[in-house]
């Protein structure tokens, strides 16, 4: 489905302040799969999702979406941006139309669609974010945080996108709306066979969804595989700025301290699978 082979990009190319943001990268992702980038901050994480929606163009390498080179004069960039679904940092500050209707509709009727056309996927669109029928006609501006986030998300799957980019989707929520986000983009990838591609800081999500994950460092690939096989290299995660989920850590500190439990526990739900159990028997022993 994607494919960068030895891809590079430079910003201000021959200036003063020229800064090399990819430098020789090459990866593979398959049709549905959930992948996670992590990386610091300038590491080459945006730079590197805009290069694959066609909004910027590599200095060298190849970009291939589907079979197509985006670099060809013959590639259709504007079908590569429907086919490719961009939800870049708090889109909700893109929500602009009277209605969260018409606002999801916006994609679709830019598509050619006819407005009912556009309405029934946005409605569906609407259904798989955890929209409410009810809220289709309000404002967007009336919205929660939560909810004009699944509102922005909405208006890129109504695009009938095949692969599915996602900036920091949980920046500035609370706890729950962040969980009803993650759970959202889980069950949407399951359900509608998307390939997701997770951009994040936050080791808990990326270790809780991701089948694969890459890791960026000065616009090099670092590391790439399962959450266990890179949350394992936690030494060199935190060399480059980085580190493994807290209730690794958490676990990791009583391992040390005695408890008996298996290394390989990166999210809440796999410590309370494990711990849960020791809990009960030292209860029963007491």
């Amino acid at each position: 489905m994607i494919k960068l082979e030895n891809v590079s990009y430079t910003y201000m190319s021959g200036g003063p302040f020229e800064k090399k943001a990819l430098d020789g990268v090459s990866l593979r992702i398959d049709p549905g799969e959930f992948v996670g980038i992590i990386g610091h901050t300038g590491s080459g994480k945006s730079t590197m999702i805009q290069l694959l929606n066609g909004l910027l163009k590599p200095d060298g390498g190849r970009v291939i979406i589907d079979g197509e080179d985006l670099s060809d004069k013959k590639t259709d960039l504007r079908g590569i941006r429907f086919k490719v679904g961009l939800c870049m940092q708090y889109p909700e500050y893109q929500l602009f139309e009277e209605t969260v209707l018409k606002d999801i509709c916006f994609g679709p009727l830019n598509m050619g669609l006819s407005k009912s056309e556009a309405e029934e996927r946005a409605r569906f669109a609407a259904n798989m974010t955890g929209l409410p029928e009810s809220l289709l006609d309000k404002s967007p501006f009336d919205l929660s945080g939560g909810q004009k986030r699944r509102a922005a998300i909405a208006g890129i799957l109504a695009m009938e996108p095949k692969v599915l980019i996602l900036d920091e989707p949980t920046a500035g929520l609370d706890p729950a709306g962040r969980d009803e986000i993650l759970f959202k983009i889980r069950d949407m990838h399951k359900r509608m066979d998307l390939t997701v591609l997770l951009v994040s800081h936050s080791m808990e999500d990326v270790a809780k969804l991701a089948d694969r994950i890459f890791v960026l460092n000065s616009g090099k690939i670092e590391m790439s595989g399962s959450p266990s096989e890179v949350f394992a290299k936690s030494a060199r995660l935190r060399e480059i700025g980085l580190n493994v989920p807290q209730i690794t850590r958490v676990a990791d500190r009583l391992r040390e301290a005695g408890v008996d439990i298996p290394a390989g526990i990166y999210t809440v739900g796999d410590a309370y699978r494990i711990l849960l159990p020791l809990i009960n028997k030292r209860l029963e022993n007491n």
